[in-house]
């Protein structure tokens, strides 16, 4: 793991990334999940990448059974399940955009109804009071935030003084997104290969130092955490990935056939990748933290 202190070097607003912002714009506004899709996603995606990042991430930040943490963005709640597990007198509560992975959530820990609190909201403004939180966490939740500043300014509202900010963002797209991009755009269409990309092309990354620090953050570090993402039987478990995807409706209307081509090339591509049953596909997050002044 590389760690960075951030200087006043970086205080400019870069855009870097694969897509202009245009269309990046374009992409994170479609990427939302029908809220169908919750139930692959906690299936595929959360398995095969979101718990072994949360578990990265928590391993190297500590959190104390003390704190009171906010996990924005938060998905179908992996990282509060995570994080339950290592410090489980932590008060935690998840907050997302989207009602289906908010009952996702709820659904996965229904058995530790007092362990959470889930709430359907928008990050811009959220239904919490001022300094209401130790810690805030965000996975992989800013590159798809319409208004990044109002975000970042409202997520230091609800954090007290020298309250701690946690912040993730895939660094790269990874050598099999890359490849199922690629397929896509060959049997599927162009826009539908970009708007499947969008997670990993988020062209703020360089200036999310600089966002932090405007947005009322200091001591600002990063790192890299290279996580394996292990997507195991591919064949079964690709066109689940895609289904998990806002891409897949899109995928499946085209037919079974189209959905075979796709796995077929992505495995293609990849076949380097294959080990055993298990398809292995490294990849990249920047992790930031900053503390709330």
């Amino acid at each position: 793991m590389r760690e960075n202190v951030e200087d006043s070097s970086d205080d400019r607003a870069l855009a870097s990334g694969s897509f202009a912002k245009e269309e990046f714009g374009m992409a994170r506004d479609a990427f939302q999940l029908a809220q169908g899709a919750a139930t692959a996603y906690e299936q595929q995606k959360v398995v095969a990448i979101f718990r072994p990042l949360a578990e990265a991430t928590l391993a190297v930040v500590g959190i104390s059974d003390e704190d009171v943490v906010l996990d924005v963005a938060c998905g179908t709640g992996i990282v509060s399940r995570v994080l339950h597990q290592h410090s489980p007198k932590a008060a935690i509560t998840g907050l997302d955009l989207n009602e289906g992975m908010i009952a996702t959530a709820r659904a996965v820990t229904s058995q530790q109804p007092d362990a959470y609190r889930w709430e359907v909201g928008d990050v811009t403004s959220m239904p919490f009071a001022d300094g209401a939180f130790t810690v805030a966490i965000c996975q992989q939740g800013l590159q798809f935030f319409p208004d990044e500043a109002s975000a970042m300014k409202e997520i230091r509202r609800v954090l007290r003084p020298g309250g701690r900010f946690i912040l993730t963002v895939w660094a790269e797209p990874p050598r099999f997104f890359i490849a199922l991009a690629e397929a896509i755009g060959r049997h599927v269409s162009s826009q539908d290969a970009t708007r499947s990309l969008a997670p990993f092309t988020y062209p703020g990354l360089d200036a999310i130092p600089a966002l932090l620090r405007s947005s009322g953050f200091a001591e600002v570090r990063s790192s890299d955490l290279t996580i394996d993402r292990i997507i195991r039987d591919p064949e079964t478990s690709i066109p689940l990935e895609i289904n998990g995807n806002p891409v897949g409706p899109a995928v499946t209307a085209r037919g079974e056939g189209v959905m075979a081509d796709i796995v077929s090339d992505v495995l293609s591509s990849c076949r380097d990748l294959v080990h055993g049953s298990d398809l292995i596909s490294p990849q990249t997050a920047r992790l930031f933290t900053a503390i709330a002044v």
